[in-house]
């Protein structure tokens, strides 16, 4: 009994000391995924029992604990007798910052910006007075889903069948792929009937397509940290007017081509127009005879089985003789003819 006294009397005298402690206001281990390149806020909110009148001040530790690192403890923020200390080696130390301008004011919460992959680890907050208190989150950084891409497969014609596709190729796993008919343009609506999951995760198939199906169809692709969208319009038709459709374009391309064709004949023309006044020039100015008729192009071109325009010179002496310009390629060649 003596023994048994002595021990209670002892914890009766430890009591206060117990109560001299630093107690943090968070839950148990926090486990957060996030996103690369967001920011966060590590919570670490503290408070001193009313009986801690201790003489030495509040002691904050950040330590970074990642599977990769071995060695000492990688403190990368501190604050000890006012002062806010930085880290090295870690990576953070331009991207970390106590969320209040005062730490010893029970609030040693810390903001990540511009968060990495190489982020991922153990985040443990320590308090020190006359104990320690300590707080840990788990911080998993991955990459949101990369911005898909939508399209389709089959014809747009009532009756059909037609594949709506889904990839995104990018992002941390597993990706999870989920299609959605807008209403009105605006947020998720069902999806009408006769639609169906296709055999790839992002595919959805449409079997006999009809009016109902028209609109917009949005593609969503969501992973634990993070999600990006992608967006289609349907616009199904009836066959006859598919086929309308089509006999229309083909009418339409054959007219573009016809009036190309016009005007590349129109500036054939003018270039060999062009030519023969040339030629008609020539032949006046090396013989100094002047030209017995008109020199037009067309009618000679057409009138010489060989693309060679015969245009006559009338000399001075009487003497008629011929000139012709010889056409081949678009190259002009004068030569000099017998006498008629």
């Amino acid at each position: 009994m003596a023994g048994h006294g002595a021990s209670l009397l002892l914890l009766l005298g430890l009591m206060p000391a117990l109560l001299l402690a630093v107690r943090i206001n968070s839950k148990g281990r926090e486990v957060l995924y996030l996103a690369k390149g967001d920011s966060v806020n590590l919570g670490c909110p503290y408070v001193l029992e009313p009986e801690d009148n201790g003489p030495q001040g509040v002691g904050i530790e950040w330590i970074q604990i990642t599977p990769e690192r071995t060695g000492p403890e990688n403190v990368f923020l501190s604050y000890y007798d006012h002062h806010i200390n930085y880290g090295s080696g870690s990576g953070l130390q331009d991207r970390v910052a106590f969320v209040q301008n005062d730490p010893s004011q029970y609030d040693a919460s810390i903001r990540l910006a511009d968060l990495q992959e190489s982020d991922t680890g153990t985040y443990q907050c320590r308090v020190k007075k006359n104990t320690v208190a300590v707080h840990e989150v788990i911080v998993t950084v991955q990459e949101k889903p990369a911005v898909p891409q939508c399209w389709t497969e089959g014809e747009l014609i009532w009756g059909s069948s037609i594949l709506l596709r889904c990839y995104s190729g990018g992002g941390a796993s597993p990706l999870a792929y989920q299609w959605a008919k807008l209403a009105d343009g605006y947020g998720g609506g069902r999806l009408p009937s006769g639609t169906i999951q296709g055999r790839a995760p992002g595919d959805l198939l449409i079997r006999s397509l009809t009016e109902v199906h028209a609109g917009i169809y949005q593609c969503r692709v969501t992973n634990r940290v993070g999600y990006s969208v992608c967006q289609i319009n349907l616009s199904p038709a009836p066959r006859g007017r598919q086929a309308g459709i089509i006999v229309g374009s083909i009418l339409g391309s054959l007219l573009l081509l016809s009036l190309l064709g016009l005007l590349i004949w129109a500036l054939i023309c003018r270039y060999r127009r062009k030519e023969c006044q040339r030629a008609c020039s020539d032949c006046r100015s090396s013989s100094g005879g002047t030209m017995t008729r008109a020199c037009n192009v067309c009618a000679h071109h057409t009138y010489s089985p060989h693309g060679i325009s015969y245009m006559q010179c009338q000399h001075s002496d009487g003497d008629e003789r011929a000139a012709a310009l010889i056409c081949n390629e678009g190259i002009r060649h004068q030569v000099a003819c017998p006498a008629l």
